[in-house]
């Protein structure tokens, strides 16, 4: 690992025991010998406040309080707090309280991407505590993919339509370029961030931030990977599941749609970056 200096981001809204598990593994990390650590706690009741001291005592944290204006604007606050300019680091990760890495799951992560300067954005296997693995990579979506996956009789009718755009054929231990994956673990290399620019918090308050972002990415001639060598634990809440008939019994599924509907308005008849993976598919 030739990398020296790494950020980390961690958004928090009101999770401090996710958030002291996640520090308590990045202490028994590998990690670059200058690794700066970003808490935000995105809104929440005094969250930082409450995170165990000794899960972060030998690593450098920095802890901050910001309205929640959403999790692009919690990404992008954290990203301001960090010392220095985006410019002086080798890679920037953006990971969910929710995430506990394994030693080496950075180190991996990092060497892989100075072996492939070509590629700007990896995210890891991310497993559930039941040891099923996660779908946080996907084909970019259409409208009615979104449909189809929250309308379990359409899930049926249309198996093979879901197939392609939640990848179930791909080997969950292989390396491969992906169109996008998903924002609960992402690491940057700091060139490509820089040429990307920071999360959309004008358009999305929690989802399509990084299906755009990771759009960009392939748009400014970086490549997307999921990097199905190395993983990590997320507990994820999945706090955007449930089907249509939830609409009217859960804020957190009609914010989805709301983003998604200004996802497709902006980018609905641009075509796809010409290297992505699914563009090759389709010419």
């Amino acid at each position: 690992m030739k990398a020296k200096n790494l950020a980390i981001i961690i958004l928090q809204h009101n999770t401090p025991e996710h958030v002291s598990n996640n520090l308590a593994k990045l202490q028994q990390a590998e990690l670059p010998e200058n690794t700066e650590i970003i808490v935000v706690n995105n809104g929440g009741n005094q969250a930082n406040q409450k995170v165990k001291s000794e899960s972060y005592n030998q690593l450098n944290v920095k802890f901050f309080d910001t309205p929640n204006h959403g999790f692009p604007a919690g990404n992008n606050f954290g990203m301001e707090q960090l010392q220095n300019p985006i410019s002086k680091y080798d890679f920037i990760a953006f990971i969910n309280p929710d995430i506990q890495i394994q030693p080496k799951t950075l180190k991996h992560l990092i060497e892989y991407m100075e072996a492939k300067p070509n590629v700007g954005i990896t995210s890891p296997k991310l497993v559930y505590p039941d040891g099923v693995v996660q779908d946080n990579y996907r084909v970019f979506p259409k409208p009615l993919d979104l449909v189809i996956k929250r309308v379990p009789f359409l899930r049926k009718r249309f198996t093979n339509r879901m197939r392609k755009y939640l990848m179930w054929d791909r080997k969950t231990n292989s390396n491969q370029a992906v169109d996008w994956v998903t924002g609960a673990f992402t690491l940057f290399s700091s060139k490509c961030l820089q040429s990307v620019g920071e999360h959309n918090q004008k358009d999305y308050f929690l989802f399509m931030s990084d299906v755009e972002i990771c759009r960009k990415a392939w748009e400014e001639g970086y490549e997307v990977h999921i990097v199905g060598s190395t993983k990590a634990l997320h507990n994820d809440q999945r706090v955007s599941s449930g089907g249509m008939k939830d609409i009217f019994t859960k804020k957190i599924i009609r914010i989805h749609i709301w983003d998604s509907i200004k996802y497709f308005a902006k980018n609905i008849f641009k075509p796809l970056p010409k290297n992505a993976p699914s563009n090759q598919t389709n010419s």
